[in-house]
């Protein structure tokens, strides 16, 4: 059997190499053969101060790739070009800033024997210490499950996921274009045309990588940006999910949720307020102007 595992990279040689590091220790029982894809987005070929490096500290065979088009978008479509050729039975996305659990292999194994899974995920962990007032603002955007560790969902993050390669090949898939300039989002709509098309996305507590909380994700500017781009990017989602008329529907449906959820939010005090009144409202706002402002907004810094 065959693993492909993708990465993609933009100027963070220091924890690209903890990454790779951490898949070494992966448990591998049985044997699976694993190569590791590394795409770079830097226009200056950054990685190349770490290749033979990182070469040398790998019990994996790695292939690098260079994605001179700014986007990440553009450096996961790479991957996906590459593994043509490559033709693995199962594929993989994780982020370059993340350290994988040890047992992420056999856990993930695991969810698609039980439950017979088209695609595994589950939780990124944070370790660190954050500066802000709250652990970390990133967790107001992740998906809260109940106690029950295995949940059939929707979509997965890129930032951990097995995919059955069958799927990708079979239906030519690829992330959207459209969404690169967003910097987000892009993943849940491929993950959710996967659902869509009949395939079974499941995620489990145990499958679990880490990652450290990032200093420019502590502030409450980046909470607002987050939050709106989020609501702005939605409709489009749910228009490729479901069509114009219906998605444009289900889009404001789900604005009007988001601000009865700001309305509710006022009146509910407790740890996270001003944060929660803020993404409830920005993501009303975001949704209600997304489709008059889609085309013309771009969040990506070159």
């Amino acid at each position: 059997m065959k693993l492909s595992i993708c990465i993609c990279t933009y100027n963070r040689n220091d924890s690209l190499e903890q990454c790779v590091k951490s898949i070494n220790n992966i448990i591998n029982k049985n044997k699976i053969k694993i190569n590791i894809i590394i795409t770079d987005n830097s226009n200056n070929n950054n990685l190349l101060k770490i290749k033979t490096k990182l070469i040398r500290i790998s019990k994996y065979k790695i292939i690098f790739l260079n994605e001179k088009k700014r986007g990440i978008v553009n450096s996961r479509n790479k991957c996906l070009r590459k593994l043509k050729s490559i033709n693995p039975n199962y594929m993989s996305f994780f982020d370059d800033d993340c350290t994988i659990d040890k047992y992420w292999i056999k856990n993930a194994f695991k969810i698609i024997k039980l439950n017979k899974a088209d695609v595994t995920t589950g939780p990124q962990v944070y370790r660190g210490k954050s500066n802000s007032k709250i652990f970390n603002y990133s967790k107001i955007f992740e998906k809260q499950y109940s106690k029950n560790k295995t949940h059939l969902v929707k979509w997965a993050a890129s930032n951990n996921v097995m995919i059955d390669y069958k799927i990708i090949k079979k239906n030519k898939l690829i992330f959207n274009n459209k969404l690169n300039k967003f910097g987000v989002g892009e993943d849940q709509l491929f993950f959710s045309i996967i659902s869509k098309l009949g395939y079974k996305i499941f995620w489990d507590k145990n499958i679990k990588v880490y990652e450290k909380i990032h200093n420019h994700r502590q502030t409450f500017g980046w909470l607002i940006e987050r939050s709106y781009r989020l609501g702005v990017l939605g409709h489009f989602i749910d228009i490729k999910e479901f069509g114009n008329v219906y998605g444009m529907l289900i889009n404001y449906l789900k604005s009007v949720y988001y601000f009865f959820k700001f309305i509710i939010s006022i009146f509910i005090f407790g740890k996270n307020y001003l944060e929660r009144l803020t993404n409830n409202f920005l993501r009303f706002a975001g949704r209600l102007t997304g489709p008059i402002v889609f085309n013309r907004i771009n969040f990506y810094k070159k």
